[in-house]
């Protein structure tokens, strides 16, 4: 009998099979996997120093030149692959498909992929790998501390991501029951990723905890196949257990780890997707700024304030936050000069290399005070005065891509193309989403992983 939650959630595992899925999980994993792969694509630009650098060591450790190292022209070990590849899903902060508190997307497609190609898995082993990967750290997330944004000062898709990459891996080497408790031990004892990297203006390492999320996954679900034994109980509460880490101050919910498990599968409540490169929590207020400045062509010198309204609980992450994705005050100003955030906006600071965002961003203020009950943590409520005299106000309450604000299918596509062309070509991309659409009829991983290699000569 399964008499912890551990138990349980192994035994769930183990078992996982593409047949039990919904439609609605594998036509959800086939969007995931072509949003994340735009991401990826463009966080393997050579201008994300975190990627660049994760890359160049997989190549200067070299291994088994097994899986692609995306963007680029060579291949190495899984496990270096995970990293290099998990970095980049993170760098441009412009995929979507998360869950609770996480961008577990940039963690999960990474390893699909590498994983996936070291295995010559098949389309359908790469849909269920990613489900249960969401399964898992939502679950295990959701147990921890759902109404917490951020657990003590630590990252939760770095932390839970851990537990997915190894699940995910898990999926693809066959895993017994009790090699999965062995992987989600080994993986939870090293779980992690401070979320000081808000004090590094480079965003290097932003990413970076993103990909050694992935990669000491990988690592954990490698060491059980093997043998390997790991702590016990690790989703049970217990002395020195991750709720005593990841919990803050209110008491586990230990059910939620397996409520109505094989009935629910957290990849179809995924989020929604991303049509800017920068934190989230600025999306609604982009949104609003960009119909206001378009609807009455107003340009940067028009400007002679903008006020960005947002909630309280997320003002705190996005109001002049040192990082450029995540400060608001800059992300506004870019906007309101560029009408959208370039690709190079969060780690060229444009108020050293263009004076009207200087300008605009001296202009530019945050207040949290949004406190209608019609309008959720991640709304806007944008007010612009210009030098003639004329005010705007736009209230958003879900920007565009918010699941309860979704792209259309063209919108998706179009933000797929427009990411994926700065590193592949249009007939490479065409074939990629060819791919993705028909996923689970695909024969082998590396199919899909081939079209995604760069020559050495574009780094």
């Amino acid at each position: 009998m399964d008499t912890t939650y551990t138990d349980r959630l192994s035994r769930y595992a183990a078992g996982f099979r593409y047949e039990h899925l919904p439609r609605e999980a594998v036509d959800g994993a086939k969007i995931v996997v072509l949003d994340t792969i735009g991401a990826i694509l463009a966080g393997s630009l050579p201008r994300f120093g975190g990627s660049r650098y994760t890359g160049d060591l997989a190549r200067l450790l070299g291994g088994v030149p097994e899986c692609t190292v995306i963007g680029r022209g060579f291949k190495t070990n899984v496990a270096n692959a995970a990293l290099a590849n998990g970095t980049m899903g993170y760098a441009a902060d412009v995929e979507g498909g998360g869950i609770s508190r996480q961008h577990i997307s940039a963690v999960l497609v990474p390893v699909m992929l590498s994983v996936g190609e070291r295995q010559h898995a098949d389309g359908r082993t790469m849909i269920a790998s990613l489900n249960l990967g969401y399964d898992i750290a939502g679950r295990i997330d959701m147990a921890a501390d759902p109404k917490t944004h951020y657990p003590h000062s630590f990252h939760p898709s770095a932390v839970f991501g851990h537990f997915a990459a190894a699940a995910t891996t898990g999926h693809f080497l066959g895993l017994s029951r009790e090699q999965f408790a062995n992987a989600l031990g080994l993986a939870g004892i090293n779980a992690g990723g401070l979320m000081v990297w808000v004090n590094d203006p480079t965003e290097d390492s932003r990413p970076y905890v993103i990909g050694m999320a992935a990669h000491c996954g990988v690592i954990s679900a490698l060491l059980a196949q093997m043998g390997m034994g790991g702590p016990l109980g690790i989703v049970d509460k217990g002395k020195y257990s991750i709720y005593d880490a990841f919990s803050g101050e209110m008491e586990p919910r230990l059910a939620e780890a397996t409520a109505d498990l094989g009935d629910v599968f957290l990849m179809a409540r995924r989020h929604g997707f991303k049509r800017h490169a920068c934190c989230g929590d600025i999306h609604s207020g982009i949104d609003g700024l960009v119909k206001i400045v378009t609807e009455n062509d107003l340009g940067p010198d028009d400007l002679a304030e903008i006020v960005h309204h947002t909630h309280p609980a997320r003002a705190k992450v996005i109001d002049n936050n040192p990082l450029k994705s995540h400060n608001a005050q800059y992300i506004m100003s870019v906007v309101a000069v560029h009408r959208g955030v370039p690709p190079d906006a969060i780690v060229v600071d444009y108020r050293e290399t263009d004076p009207r965002v200087r300008a605009v961003s001296q202009r530019t203020r945050m207040i949290g005070d949004i406190t209608d009950a019609d309008l959720g943590l991640g709304a806007a409520i944008v007010d612009v005065r210009t030098r003639d005299g004329r005010t705007f106000r736009e209230r958003v309450p879900r920007w565009r891509g918010h699941q309860d604000n979704p792209f259309t299918r063209a919108e998706i596509e179009e933000k797929f193309f427009r990411l994926a062309t700065m590193r592949i070509p249009q007939t490479a991309a065409e074939q990629v989403m060819a791919i993705c659409d028909d996923l689970e009829n695909l024969d082998d991983c590396a199919r899909l992983a081939a079209l995604l290699a760069v020559p050495e000569e574009k780094i």
